[in-house]
């Protein structure tokens, strides 16, 4: 019993040493922890793939999420107010690839997207994906 004690002690020590030398870095919020945190995406919008369509930003936004959910894509998280969406599951891709669609308003008729992912193969899929089902909207106004 003596044992386990010191040991507890021991272990304590340590890990309050570690906290203390700042070797441990703090997740920025609870999404970080969780792993669904948007700061990788966003620093890939610099190279990813950008397009106008000629629509209003909502128009834009619940156009592509049902092509995405049409397409079986998971879209794991979206928010029209901010003007993101994350999907994953694209083909032949590790279910956990995870592709953004960032969303900026040009005027009351257009908007800016821009398609990101850290893995080239997902993105240049979703380019294509999104870009096929908004070439067929565009056609049919």
């Amino acid at each position: 019993m003596k044992n386990i004690f010191v040991g507890l002690i021991i272990t304590f020590i340590l890990s309050g040493s570690v906290l203390i030398s700042g070797c441990v870095s703090f997740p920025n919020s609870v999404a970080d922890v969780l792993g669904i945190g948007l700061e990788d995406l966003e620093s890939a919008k610099a190279t990813g793939i950008k397009k106008v369509v000629d629509l209003p930003k909502a128009d834009t936004f619940n156009a592509i999420v049902k092509l995405l959910l049409d397409e079986k894509i998971t879209v794991y998280q979206q928010n029209l107010d901010k003007g993101y969406i994350v999907a994953m599951n694209f083909p032949k891709q590790t279910n956990t690839t995870r592709v953004g669609i960032f969303f900026e308003p040009l005027d009351q008729t257009k908007t800016q997207i821009i398609i990101c992912s850290k893995s080239s193969t997902a993105l240049q899929k979703a380019d294509k994906m999104i870009q096929t089902g908004l070439d067929k909207i565009q056609i049919a106004k």
